[in-house]
């Protein structure tokens, strides 16, 4: 923090500072006159990029001192023209610290929208365990610009009635339009996870809910996936990136009939058999095959996950984000988020969560 200030005063009102003397050293090589005092005009405007009005006002009294001190000496004979000089820097330190004002003012504002957003995204997806009943979890998300857009990304994971049961989703838009329906899309998965026997039945849901509450034109891609008592995972993906096993033999996509995007018609094709033991699956928004470098080459993701084979869990996410961030040079056009399942290699451990459809035993009160 201390570190970040510093070099904040530094750009403020040291450099505008080094200019001042810049100009003057080049003015005193011209000789005995102010030839250049003028430029010092621009030094309160250089400090009004990187710091506040008192930085500002602060490099222009500097200036204002500087050329007035300098004038006392050139013996130039142009007492108008240096008045004038010295007025002319007044003004612009006067319309650089406005500028500047209004430049931390809407830095502010931005700031706390910032947080907002944060905390709107922090509220919509909830940090997962690393293991739910033998499933072990890593997710990811890298967002495009933090300060600039709210993504729609979401994703979460559930243990319910009939097993485990995982979506990653990607809502059209961005913004909190796009938050706000992901936030419902979220809602309407946790609530028919735990309540529907049939995946599709989970989908079918998810998809009223989105055209109940979104617009004409609003749609949303998602995989859900389900790992069952026994290990058997299934999977319906809606407009979406197939997911891919990570398998012993290596990565391949999964072999699933694709359904149209919620909003749009899901429900509509059947869930589809991943596998049947251990492996590992990899849920992706389509940030992660729509990253390309700066000569527009997308990033191989086969090849990517080939170099990484043994590797897994939270450290194959890590892997994959450091690979985009790498391959993009930090400038992703798209939100890429990552959610990685990896199956048991027997049955679900712990107790499995009563279906809201059954009949919950009374509690006495313990007060009688």
């Amino acid at each position: 923090m201390s570190g970040s200030r510093g070099g904040r005063i530094l750009r403020a009102f040291g450099l505008p500072c080094l200019l001042v003397a810049t100009i003057l050293g080049a003015d005193t090589l011209e000789g005995p006159k102010t030839a250049f005092v003028g430029v010092l005009a621009v030094t309160p405007m250089l400090a009004a990029v990187f710091g506040g009005p008192t930085a500002v006002v602060a490099v222009g009294l500097v200036a204002l001192t500087s050329g007035w001190l300098f004038g006392l000496h050139a013996h130039d004979g142009q007492v108008a023209a240096q008045q004038v000089r010295l007025a002319v820097i007044a003004v612009m330190t006067l319309l650089a610290a406005v500028a500047a004002a209004e430049r931390v003012r809407r830095e502010t504002t931005l700031d706390r929208l910032t947080l907002v957003t944060l905390a709107v995204s922090e509220a919509v997806i909830r940090p997962l365990p690393d293991n739910l009943r033998g499933v072990a979890i890593a997710a990811r998300y890298t967002g495009v610009e933090a300060q600039a857009h709210v993504g729609g990304d979401v994703y979460e994971v559930l243990s319910t009635a009939y097993g485990v049961r995982a979506v990653l989703g990607d809502v059209r838009g961005k913004g909190l339009s796009a938050v706000r329906l992901a936030n419902y899309v979220l809602g309407a998965f946790r609530e028919a996870a735990r309540r529907e026997e049939s995946l599709v039945d989970v989908v079918r849901a998810m998809e009223a809910l989105v055209r109940a509450e979104g617009g004409d034109e609003d749609f949303v891609t998602a995989v859900v996936v389900e790992v069952a008592h026994d290990g058997v995972v299934t999977a319906i993906c809606c407009g979406h990136p197939v997911p891919v096993l990570l398998t012993a033999d290596g990565p391949r996509p999964a072999d699933v009939v694709p359904d149209l995007p919620l909003g749009l018609g899901a429900g509509a094709v059947g869930a589809g058999r991943l596998a049947d033991g251990p492996a590992g699956v990899l849920l992706f928004s389509d940030g992660l095959t729509e990253a390309r470098d700066r000569g527009g080459r997308f990033l191989d993701v086969d090849e990517v996950l080939r170099r990484h084979a043994g590797v897994s869990g939270a450290d194959l996410v890590d892997a994959l984000q450091r690979t985009v961030t790498a391959h993009t040079d930090g400038e992703l056009r798209d939100d890429v988020t990552l959610l990685w399942l990896g199956v048991p290699a027997g049955p679900l451990t712990g107790e499995a969560p009563q279906s809201p459809a059954e009949p919950v035993a009374h509690r006495p009160s313990p007060h009688g």
